[in-house]
């Protein structure tokens, strides 16, 4: 078999195994997160009898598979979303694996993309962003602020490991991964990012109008109600500026026509869900069709 294959085959196997630890992390910060705790120290522990939870209880899918689906103190049903999360993690790590290959560092050659692998991580990074939003929203039917500040600094250490690229790459004395000068990339980004929230806040501000009749326009900007949804709505522009200006589209028209069948009720917990499947589905498919035309 030919060896690119096998590097191929391995990374991809390696990301979904990094994802399924990766998306037990974000478990706990779908649990915290809300409830204002830190996410960095505390031993996880069972939610029914406090036991403190041990190596092998934390096996990301395996744990919960072998013990099924049970506490193995208390023998408490343990919820099936803890194995939906790191499953849909590694999925996600594995499509992002699949479609940016040529991002991982070379074994033969480490420095060559070691900058372009520090986008792989923040663009890994980003998809449990988005997860954790999409969860938190069907939790607490509402969003949160710092989901989009964390979207928006994950989107700056790409921007400037991009343009960084071909600068620290010279000075290094390594082949860059791009031929394009450092501000030719940063105009490149700065248009992509620029149309892609432009998108965004178009499909919001129909949404708003259609979702509003102008006497009740006020309140979704005032009312305490309303902060569910402008909090998601603040999330969608960031994350169509994020993925790029075809993505955007998907994400943007499935995010609108949500927004206006959900309208302003209790269903509005799931709008973080459509939102990130509307993503997904325009990032990959994208991803898919631009790197198999190659």
């Amino acid at each position: 078999m030919d060896p690119e294959v096998v590097l191929a085959i391995i990374n991809i196997v390696m990301a979904g195994m990094f994802g399924a630890v990766i998306g037990s992390f974000t478990n706990v910060c779908i649990y915290r997160i809300p409830e204002h705790r830190t996410i960095v120290k505390g031993h996880s522990m069972c939610m029914t009898c406090g036991h403190e939870l041990g190596a092998l209880d934390l096996v990301p899918i395996f744990s919960w598979l072998f013990l099924g689906g049970k506490c193995r103190y208390c023998k408490t049903p343990i919820s099936s979303r803890y194995i939906k999360i790191e499953s849909l993690t590694a999925l996600m790590y594995i499509l992002m694996a699949c479609t940016h290959l040529s991002m991982f560092l070379d074994p033969a050659d480490p420095k060559k993309n070691m900058f372009q692998f520090v986008v792989l991580c923040a663009l890994l990074i980003m998809t449990n962003i988005v997860i954790v939003e999409m969860m938190i929203m069907k939790d607490t039917g509402s969003s949160m602020y710092v989901m989009s500040v964390a979207l928006l600094i994950d989107l700056a250490v790409q921007v400037l490991f991009k343009v960084l690229d071909p600068v620290l790459s010279k000075a290094l004395g390594i082949v860059s991964s791009t031929e394009k000068g450092a501000m030719s990339i940063l105009g490149d980004l700065t248009v992509q990012i620029a149309v892609g929230a432009a998108i965004g806040f178009v499909a919001v501000f129909l949404a708003v109008l259609f979702t509003n009749n102008a006497k009740n326009l006020s309140r979704y900007f005032s009312d305490e109600k309303a902060k569910a949804l402008r909090t998601s709505d603040l999330f969608a522009i960031v994350l169509c500026g994020c993925i790029g200006i075809i993505p955007a589209i998907v994400c943007a028209v499935v995010y609108l026509v949500s927004r206006i069948v959900i309208g302003n009720g209790k269903k509005v917990k799931y709008l973080g869900t459509y939102m990130a499947a509307g993503a997904a589905v325009g990032y990959f498919g994208y991803e898919f069709i631009r790197v198999f035309l190659k």
